[in-house]
């Protein structure tokens, strides 16, 4: 059986220890050195040589085709109609459709009134409604068809088309009366994007009951307050 015995004193025992951590701390820094180095080296590389050069291509490719550009023809006025022409949708889904206004107003004009004037801006989205008709009631009839009629809006939602319903002039004599009623209106109703359906009060007879809308039809036969006092005048 073999004996050994450790003749090395702690203290040599102790140097080997410390020299041994001092070598693989040396090791360690000298790859972190190595690692943070080459991190420069790429980092210095990429922005002052491959992002200038990427630069530098990319201004000569916008160089280049702002030159190709240049060199086409008339390309000033070439956009400009392009732009126009994109516009041309947009504009176009903005126009009013005024001409529905001979379809709605036989829908909404009780049959006993008639209009002898008629005042539409579409700017400001208001109506001016003046003319003639048997008597006082018709009026406050019409005036109140006006106030009550409806649309089917989104989600099939009832939505007023007039608003600030007004009766602003009413004369009577003993052959009628003369009116002028003001009212805003919905700017759906002379959309080009929408097209709607008027939901008239069930106890209103409108004239689209007994005749069709026509520039003839007696629908437009009403007198102004002045045309009536002419008359009288005349009388």
């Amino acid at each position: 059986m073999a004996v050994q015995f450790n003749l090395l004193p702690d203290v040599k025992l102790e140097y080997d220890r410390q020299q041994h951590v001092k070598r693989v701390v040396y090791i360690l820094t000298f790859i972190a050195s190595a690692v943070a180095i080459g991190l420069f080296v790429v980092s210095f590389l990429a922005v002052n040589v491959l992002q200038k050069g990427l630069l530098n291509s990319a201004n000569n490719d916008i160089n280049n085709y702002s030159q190709k550009l240049k060199d086409i023809p008339n390309l000033d006025k070439i956009l400009t109609i392009q732009n126009q022409l994109n516009s041309l949708p947009g504009l176009h889904n903005q126009k009013h459709y005024s001409s529905r206004l001979f379809t709605y107003l036989p829908e909404i004009t009780p049959v006993n009134v008639n209009i002898g004037k008629l005042n539409l801006d579409t700017a400001a989205n208001t109506l001016e409604f003046t003319g003639t008709a048997d008597k006082v009631e018709s009026v406050n009839k019409f005036v109140d068809t006006l106030k009550f009629t409806t649309y089917t809006g989104d989600q099939n939602s009832q939505k007023n088309v007039f608003s600030n319903v007004l009766l602003s002039k009413i004369d009577r004599d003993d052959k009628g009366a003369s009116y002028t009623i003001d009212c805003s209106f919905d700017p759906v109703l002379f959309s080009g994007t929408n097209e709607i359906k008027l939901v008239i009060p069930k106890e209103t007879t409108t004239r689209s009951v007994i005749n069709a809308p026509s520039t003839t039809s007696p629908l437009f036969n009403g007198q102004t307050k002045t045309q009536t006092q002419q008359q009288q005048g005349a009388q």
